[in-house]
């Protein structure tokens, strides 16, 4: 009894250890503003929880630029958007964004790459790949 009451507090604690040092990990690396400023980012595929990941037919309808440090353009289908983001590590969050209303047609993205991108939570680059994780969403994008 003893010893597997131990080797329950030893499992506990090497996951504990385990995560503490990947999060450490991920903050070796985070990613600066000025790592995606000045690029066009182009949606390639929208993964939705629990679902398989769609490819977008057209990626240059759908686009993100982080302008400065503190401001971003979207392209969603006919749209265009604007607003404030932050970004601190992989941490990541967008602001409220501003769009033109134009009506993109049944088929059209629009509603849920902005949605999605509003409730952005992180952000991760990997050469000319991008990827930001959403509430249930994860959008990848390419430059």
């Amino acid at each position: 009894m003893v010893m597997t009451l131990s080797r329950r507090r030893f499992t506990r604690a090497a996951v504990l250890a385990a995560a503490v040092l990947a999060g450490a990990a991920c903050d070796e690396n985070p990613t600066r503003p000025s790592d995606v400023e000045g690029q066009t980012w182009r949606l390639m595929s929208i993964e939705r929880a629990g679902t398989a990941s769609s490819t977008v037919a057209d990626p240059s309808r759908y686009t993100i630029q982080f302008a400065d440090a503190a401001h971003v353009n979207v392209r969603s289908d006919c749209n265009r958007c604007g607003g404030g983001y932050s970004l601190t590590g992989q941490s990541m969050s967008i602001g409220a964004l501003a769009c033109t209303r134009a009506f993109c047609g049944e088929a059209s993205l629009d509603f849920e790459y902005t949605r999605a991108l509003q409730s952005a939570r992180s952000l991760a680059r990997s050469a000319d790949q991008l990827t930001i994780q959403c509430d249930g969403v994860v959008l990848r994008f390419r430059m």
